[in-house]
């Protein structure tokens, strides 16, 4: 089998070898679509750690890292898996450590993927590892009925959390960048309401969900957020908790990952293929993986939203 292999800042190399040895708890999956995760990309092309950036990651890294965000078809199943069988359609739920999705098959268990019914395309699902993500920050809110909210980012998490939030509840959700562009595309696809950040004005929000991680980001949203605010994207820098939000019981806090279960992963699907969330629009570009490089240039120069290769044909 084929793998992508990123040997050191700016290098990579396309490599064969064998795929791991399949053990009894899990399947091999055979990768049909990727998706790249742009912060994860860029910073270990860039030689920056993804949560530290005063380090650099371990070159060279695992074959097929860091692509997490995968669907494929099951190949073969391990002795002691029951929930799953050869044919079945399934999507990525985790970010492995080891060897990553930027090949042509990788072994999995039964809790790292869902099964995708017939309804749900290949590009509908393949990011649906980052669409858990959104969803579990979304539930730290509570329920989202009658309640207005304010997205910041058009990244790939902000898209989704806009169009979330609406159909679990939320009165009014609006989201907010500083690239037109984004904000042009979001706008024409008629999937939720986008602004530019200086446009807010004094508009004011009951909750605040940052899907950007940058403090000054964070801080935009919390002035204009009246009740509670959570930190999806990775904090970079430090955010003012002025006294006055204390006295009003204001709450901020981080993204807390947790487990994914069954009743989550039906409202997932529910949401995609019954309501109409469009996760498929995230996947602008195709390109081989075999031109790595050129997908992340599309990535750090934000023509891009998402990147997505087939790696059976595109390595």
């Amino acid at each position: 089998m084929k793998s992508l292999q990123i040997t050191g800042k700016g290098a990579y190399t396309v490599v064969e070898h064998e795929l791991a040895e399949l053990q009894e708890d899990q399947v091999t999956v055979q990768i049909h679509i990727v998706s790249t995760c742009p912060r994860w990309d860029m910073s270990m092309m860039g030689g920056k750690d993804m949560f530290d950036a005063s380090k650099e990651p371990e070159y060279p890294l695992m074959p097929g890292a860091p692509g997490h965000e995968m669907a494929g078809t099951i190949t073969a199943v391990g002795s002691g898996v029951t929930a799953l069988k050869v044919g079945d359609r399934v999507a990525a739920l985790e970010h492995l450590s080891g060897n990553g999705a930027y090949s042509q098959y990788l072994n999995y268990r039964v809790h790292e993927l869902i099964k995708l019914p017939d309804e749900v395309s290949w590009k509908q699902a393949v990011s649906f590892e980052l669409f858990k993500c959104v969803l579990i920050g979304l539930h730290q809110f509570g329920s989202l009925k009658g309640k207005s909210m304010l997205v910041s980012g058009l990244g790939p998490a902000g898209i989704l959390a806009l169009q979330a939030a609406r159909l679990m509840g939320a009165e009014r959700v609006v989201a907010i960048d500083i690239n037109r562009d984004r904000i042009n595309y979001v706008n024409s696809l008629g999937i939720g309401e986008a602004k530019h950040s200086d446009e807010l004005g004094g508009e004011r929000f009951d909750l605040g969900y940052d899907c950007v991680g940058a403090a000054p980001s964070v801080q935009n949203v919390l002035e204009h957020t009246d009740s509670h605010l959570v930190i999806f994207g990775v904090l970079k820098g430090e955010v003012r908790y002025p006294g006055e939000l204390w006295f009003k019981g204001f709450k901020l806090e981080s993204y807390k990952y947790r487990s994914f279960g069954a009743e989550d992963q039906a409202l997932m699907i529910d949401l995609v293929a019954n309501k109409g969330l469009n996760t498929e629009c995230l996947q602008t570009h195709h390109m081989p993986l075999s031109r790595y490089n050129e997908t992340v240039d599309l990535l750090t120069s934000q023509q891009a939203i998402k990147v997505f290769s087939y790696p059976g044909e595109d390595l």
